[in-house]
Order: structure tokens, then sequence, then C-alpha cells
């Protein structure tokens, strides 16, 4: 599946909404309780469900990266092979992050996008959380190889909340960051991938929540 195809796939289901209205019901009709993870449970849950729904493509939900690492097969050739010992995986330089969903492709076993689906308010400790799950993606993206097609970032809030400005956040994706021990994430190479940004807009109240509202943002 190239990059368009998935473009076309996210698009298609936030504009048309089928996936949530057959398997989730209860995030387009019935209601969700914000209760402890339950709106996220079900955001990142919907999020996997659609890389389902397309051709060649698969997904899963909360699963953990293992780095990439350079090896050289032979002279004057590198090929990407996955780090398999869980000491490398969980040094200080290679944090261990876990997407809400990867996407793979179901011919060759590459991941085609990564994502995650966060709340927003104009809580300081929300924007931090905000900040972070994208700087996870970018560390995710980097660990996977660098050669993904696209990262897909949804932010949802509730009714009447208007949402500040993020753009210094969404930046993170073009520009990179430092990390808390002095280490440069770089951004995404952007001739390789693309990045979508969603804002999702809840109907109800803290007892009923429904989440039929998928604004584009980019």
């Amino acid at each position: 599946m190239d990059r368009q195809g998935l473009i076309k796939g996210i698009r298609g289901e936030m504009e048309s909404g089928e996936v949530r209205k057959r398997f989730f019901p209860m995030m387009t009709h019935f209601g969700i309780r914000d209760y402890s993870e339950m709106v996220h449970t079900m955001g990142l849950n919907y999020l996997t469900a659609i890389g389902r729904t397309i051709d060649d493509t698969t997904a899963v939900s909360e699963c953990p990266v293992y780095p990439y690492e350079k090896t050289t097969v032979n002279e004057g050739y590198t090929a990407n092979r996955v780090a398999e010992t869980f000491e490398r995986y969980t040094t200080s330089k290679e944090p261990v992050v876990r997407p809400d969903s990867i996407w793979y492709s179901t011919v060759d076993n590459k991941p085609l996008l990564l994502c995650e689906f966060e709340r927003y308010d104009k809580s300081r400790l929300k924007n931090k959380k905000l900040e972070e799950k994208i700087q996870n993606l970018l560390i995710a993206y980097h660990q996977l190889g660098g050669d993904i097609p696209l990262i897909l970032f949804v932010y949802w809030t509730y009714p009447k909340v208007t949402p500040g400005d993020i753009s210094d956040y969404i930046r993170i994706f073009d520009d990179g960051f430092t990390m808390n021990n002095g280490k440069r994430i770089y951004g995404i190479d952007g001739r390789k991938t693309s990045y979508l940004i969603y804002h999702c807009v809840a109907s109800g109240n803290k007892e009923k929540l429904t989440f039929n509202q998928w604004i584009k943002v980019r």
C-alpha cells in the first residue's frame, strides 16, 4: 500500500464514518462515559480498525517498538534489522515507546503508519501530554528505520472547548526535538513520510460522549 492509498483510506473514513458506525456504535450513537481511559481506549481501537479495512494492511493497538539497527550484510551493502536483545531495547539511548496503533503491510511486513489519539484541554499537564505523544511518534518513527509512509495524530476535545495554537507541537514532526538526556531526535524525512493531523470534537457530556465530528487540520 502506497502513501496516497493510505491517505485516501483515512480521509474517506473520517468523512463517512462507516467503520465507526458499524464497529463502534458506542462512539457514534450510544455514547461513552469519560471514565479512566475509556475514551482513549475506544479512540485508539477505532484508529486500529481503520487500518484493517485498507487493502494489504493490518494494524495493532499499543504495539511496542523495537529499534532498528544497521547491519552490514555484504561488502558495500547495508541492511536494516530489528534489534532483538532486551538489553538494547531498554537502554537510555533507545527509550521504550508504544504508539497507540501501528499499521503494517501484509505483503512484506513493513510498518506503514504510526498514530496516536490524545485528549486536548487547556491545562498545562494535558498540553505536556500532547507534546510527549508527538515526541513519542517521532522516536518510534526513527526506531523503525525512518522509512514509514505516514504518521497520524488525532487530538480530541469536549464540546465548546476551543483549542489553542498547537503549531509548536506539530512542528516537532518537521524540526525534531532534544530529549532530556541531550540526544537530538531529528524530524521526519519529508521525501518518504507525510503526517496527517485531525481534531475530533466530542458531543454530549461526561456521562455520554459521542464522536462524530473529525476535522482535518492537516
